[in-house]
């Protein structure tokens, strides 16, 4: 039988097979945590035509709203003649949104400007050619030369200017015109800057005539479905050359679809957007572009190309403009992109006089180090677990998620819930405080173990909320009512939180020992990335995510890198600024290193990591 997958794709499904099953034979995204056993509750989609009656792997993993809404588990559907399925579908991000719309710009010079032009009528005493007639009078209105003409812009020309009697607005780029509108359309001109991450992706729409930010949407990255980190994609895409164009596809897919979804929401027409700004690492960036990705992962690590590049939409396949500039911002290395760079324009107190360390945390963790005498940076492999991937409840930040816990001694659990509502899972900022929170009343001990209940002098509340399930203990934080189960901390969700964390504390102490310095004298340390900025200086020290040191000079940015991106997109000088960047960091590389690895055995503990 035949399926529709959204937005045009038609599916063939063999007898007996459940709809994972055809998404992964297909090699379609869908997240496929459990193997398709109905533990994880992620493969999430979307059914428009031909829903099914939920099952109960349905109703134990997905809320009321979710059901009404036609979203179902992939493992529990057997697909039938007439299924339209969504696979990618947009969540509109509060915590992303709320960061970036408070983001204040003091410049507004996007480099790319809309141009009014009024131009003289043809007649027999002046007859030049429409197109020289309109560029003669933008270049007095502008005092620019433009000598070259594309063919898409001068095969518009003739009827473009008549349709507006003669008056048109030219869409500049320095010397070089990218469109032309009939009439006056200097009000409809607009940006994005895109946030390319390893687990999802953000959008954000700019109005660039006044740099205000309309509307930012996110949604998990296409290629999750082939692999939770950059090195398992990598490892997909030197399998073949069609995989290779498949991860490719996904993310272009993926941000075209937001790009979609803002336009719908905005009512701003995609061909009113003229610049695209990108951040991500370097394996994203490489992907998105569709550049060699073979030689990232073998020593000595080259990528293709780390300095800034500049393309049109049409290149790419991003479904705005057709002639919009794309920037993306340089790379550092090979597991060090532009995501780093955004994040220090980002967060520009980096920069500042004296000892000042930069932790972009994410499923790729980046590390920047800036002293008197240098500025490194390098990379360690954290993995999903901040993005609450990987996690037997976890979920991205957004509505229903556990974003904060308090336990007391005597056995009070209380749960803070984004959206004040019945929480159904627990982002990454939930995760850490509540192992923290763990920690501190005994349940969990330095180890990360889950204290067996039958020996532990504990209160009897706490002790009744340990059990045993079949692949070990977990500590029920909130007991489901209207969801139908309850949300859980488990033995290897606490496992997954040292791996990342531990990665990323043996890191900083890699770096700070190259630089030749002491975490001591560190004048601050600045955490980046969404969910950080919902982090507390006192969990993260406790657990040793970062080594010890004062808790005032810990301080949150949140998505530094999509506010470098958006800075690049509002001021092109803010894209000069990235490319000097590009030139004096140098670029470290951890694999391999005997230090790093001696730091990591000992920074897996729960516990101050001095």
């Amino acid at each position: 039988m035949q399926i529709t997958i959204l937005p045009n794709r038609v599916m063939t499904t063999m007898e007996n097979e459940t709809l994972m099953e055809a998404l992964i034979r297909h090699r379609l995204p869908v997240q496929n945590v459990c193997n398709g056993e109905g533990t994880c509750g992620k493969c999430k989609v979307r059914m428009t035509g031909n829903v099914p009656a939920p099952t109960e792997r349905d109703l134990e993993h997905l809320t009321e709203t979710e059901i009404k809404a036609g979203i179902r588990l992939a493992c529990a559907v057997s697909p039938e003649e007439g299924m339209i399925v969504e696979l990618n579908f947009v969540e509109s991000q509060d915590r992303k949104e709320s960061v970036l719309l408070g983001l204040k710009t003091t410049t507004l010079d996007p480099g790319i400007k809309k141009v009014f032009v009024k131009s003289t009528l043809p007649s027999l005493a002046d007859e030049r050619g429409d197109w020289d007639r309109f560029v003669d009078e933008l270049s007095i209105i502008t005092g620019g030369s433009y000598d070259q003409a594309s063919l898409y812009v001068l095969s518009k020309v003739p009827a473009v200017l008549r349709a507006g009697e003669f008056a048109l607005t030219a869409t500049v780029y320095g010397e070089e015109i990218l469109d032309i509108d009939a009439g006056d359309t200097t009000n409809r001109f607009y940006g994005v800057a895109v946030d390319i991450g390893t687990t999802s992706i953000a959008v954000a729409l700019v109005d660039l005539n006044q740099g205000n930010i309309l509307k930012v949407v996110s949604a998990e990255n296409e290629q999750t479905a082939y692999g939770a980190d950059v090195i398992s994609r990598i490892t997909y895409a030197r399998e073949s050359q069609e995989n290779a164009l498949t991860l490719r596809a996904s993310v272009r897919r993926t941000i075209n679809h937001l790009l979609e979804e803002l336009s719908l929401q905005t009512k701003v027409s995609k061909s009113e957007m003229y610049k695209m700004t990108l951040v991500g690492n370097t394996t994203m960036h490489h992907l998105f572009i569709g550049l060699e990705i073979a030689h990232l992962a073998v020593s000595p690590f080259v990528s293709v190309c780390n300095r800034p590049l500049e393309f049109t939409a049409d290149e790419l396949g991003m479904e705005i403009n057709s002639q919009a500039k794309i920037l993306f911002l340089p790379n550092i290395g090979s597991f060090v992109g532009a995501d780093t760079v955004g994040a220090i324009m980002g967060a520009p107190a980096v920069l500042e006089p004296g000892n000042h360390l930069l932790i972009d945390l994410g499923t790729n963790c980046e590390l920047f180090l800036k002293t008197n005498d240098t500025m490194i940076a390098c990379s360690t492999a954290a993995g999903p677990a901040f993005e609450g991937a990987g996690i037997v409840h976890g979920m991205r930040a957004k509505i229903g998620a556990i974003e904060g816990v308090s336990l007391t001694e005597e056995g009070e659990v209380t749960c803070q819930v984004i959206g004040e509502q019945e929480p159904i899972g627990i982002c990454g900022s939930g995760l850490i405080e509540g192992i923290d929170e763990l920690r501190k009343v005994g349940v969990v001990n330095k180890q990360g173990k889950i204290v067996d209940p039958e020996k532990a002098k504990l209160a009897p509340e706490l002790l009744k909320r340990i059990r045993m399930v079949e692949k070990g203990r977990e500590f029920v934080l909130n007991y489901g009512t209207d969801q139908g189960f309850d949300v859980t901390l488990s033995q290897k969700d606490i496992g997954e939180l040292q791996l990342a964390k531990g990665a990323v504390c043996a890191g900083i102490k890699t770096l700070v020992e190259m630089a030749k310095i002491k975490i001591a004298d560190l004048d601050s340390v600045t955490l980046s990335g969404t969910f950080a900025t919902y982090l507390k200086a006192h969990n993260i020290l406790n657990i040793g995510l970062v080594p010890d040191i004062a808790p005032e000079k810990i301080k949150t940015v949140g998505n530094a890198a999509h506010v470098g991106a958006l800075l690049a997109l509002i001021d092109h000088h803010e894209f000069a600024k990235a490319r000097e960047l590009y030139r004096r960091i140098s670029h470290v590389e951890l694999g391999g290193s005997p230090k790093f690895s001696n730091y990591f055995m000992t920074s897996m503990y729960l516990e101050k990591n001095t």
